[in-house]
């Protein structure tokens, strides 16, 4: 066997898609392989003291192990556990955010629920494809595992039927038309009705102007689909929300809904309650809230969502919201200390700036409420609340993004007594 050519088993997950294992004194992250399996793995690079490297051959296979459903998996760098039973990505990814909590020297509540899908396909109501040319045909894909190359797909279960018909559309109507530097395609669809939200980014084309011809053609080829290009509506639980293509929206609406039932079940916000929602986004959690509660206020950095947190507060007939634009750790410099009993926040990846945490603890909120989608930024974030006073009460780990490595998790905390 040669150096580029080993022999291990993997032993447990790590965040990002692959499976830790040892041998001969080196480790190796080992991706397309499962905890216990002994896999023949190819080295791929090397990062730090660890080995990159994937499963080429399975020499003893996990009972967990299924069947790829998609084509493109093994080359595809946007899934990562397909070839795991689900119950199994489930397990592996509670093991994920436990091991992060443990490093940040704390204890994920062992009662934390793990919330799946009933069915873990098609649930992405947004994608983002990068353009490929290749022998005058265009077409849209997403980039390889560890890499910028562009891989062209046919198909990908993990997305809405409507975007992978779109997507195919406007390949085709970009090739008849004869355009070149296209660089990406964004699109949106609406989960309860027809209307799909595109953008498509091109070389020499100022950010945000569009193609009219181009939209046009992939119209015809997709007629039960109404092509926006400003807005597209999103509804639930009675509300209305406006989404634009340059404002965040949760790509899994299913798993949207359970993991804002565990936010309002872990703030519980009452009639009395002045609320706080960081990094708020275009209102959806703010407005949930605001139902409940005496009065939220909302604070986002992306003036558009900001516009469009306020317009949908309108929309739905909401005076006790309150939209706030800039950063976080700025706005709160200009509250009061002891005004908001309750805080829910929602950062990106990164997580909270530590000027944010510090005005946090100096704010000093009854409860809070913290969702992440990073397990690592998660738990060091937490680990600083608690040093400032607050215990955890709750958890759950919702599973936003089935067949990838990526997890969300929610956290309910307390401010100690006398703090």
């Amino acid at each position: 066997m040669s150096d580029r050519r080993v022999l291990v088993r993997g032993e447990r997950a790590a965040h990002g898609g692959a499976v830790v294992a040892h041998e001969g004194g080196r480790t190796f992250m080992v991706h397309y392989a499962l905890p216990g399996e002994l896999v023949e793995v190819e080295v791929v690079g090397r990062r730090g003291g660890v080995f990159q490297a994937r499963a080429e051959r399975v020499v003893e296979a996990s009972e967990d192990r299924v069947a790829a459903r998609c084509p493109h998996f093994g080359e595809c760098g946007g899934c990562h556990w397909q070839h795991a039973l689900y119950a199994r990505q489930l397990e592996l990814k509670r093991q994920v955010v436990a091991d992060a909590w443990r490093r940040a020297g704390l204890r994920l509540p062992p009662e934390s629920p793990v919330l799946g899908m009933d069915e873990p396909w098609r649930y992405r109501i947004r994608g983002e494809f990068q353009a490929v040319e290749c022998g005058g045909r265009v077409s849209f894909g997403f980039h390889r595992l560890r890499s910028h190359q562009v891989l062209p797909i046919a198909t990908c279960p993990i997305h809405d039927r409507r975007i992978e018909r779109a997507a195919l559309a406007f390949g085709q109507a970009a090739t008849e038309l004869g355009r070149r530097g296209l660089q990406s395609l964004l699109l949106t669809v609406e989960p309860t009705g027809p209307g799909l939200l595109w953008r498509v980014q091109e070389m020499g084309r100022r950010p945000g102007a569009t193609d009219a011809e181009l939209a046009a053609r992939a119209a015809e080829l997709v007629p039960d689909l109404v092509l926006l290009e400003d807005s597209i509506g999103l509804e639930f639980w009675g509300l209305t929300f406006r989404v634009r293509s340059d404002t965040f929206v949760q790509t899994n609406y299913r798993q949207m809904l359970v993991l804002y039932q565990q936010v309002l079940d872990m703030l519980a916000p009452g009639p009395e309650d002045e609320v706080l929602d960081l990094y708020s986004g275009i209102g959806t959690i703010a407005l949930v809230v605001a139902r409940q509660a005496a009065s939220v206020t909302a604070v986002e950095e992306n003036p558009t969502a900001v516009r469009l947190a306020a317009l949908n507060a309108r929309i739905n007939q909401l005076d006790n919201v309150q939209a706030l634009p800039g950063r976080v750790e700025e706005v709160l410099r200009g509250i009061r200390a002891g005004r908001h009993r309750a805080v829910v926040l929602d950062p990106p990846r990164a997580g909270c700036e530590p000027a944010a945490l510090a005005e946090l603890l100096r704010l000093g909120p009854e409860r809070l409420v913290y969702v992440s989608c990073d397990p690592a930024t998660h738990a060091r974030d937490l680990a600083q609340l608690v040093r400032g006073g607050y215990r955890v009460r709750r958890a759950a780990v919702v599973d936003m993004f089935p067949q990838t490595y990526h997890v969300e998790s929610v956290a309910a905390l307390d401010r100690a007594a006398g703090i």
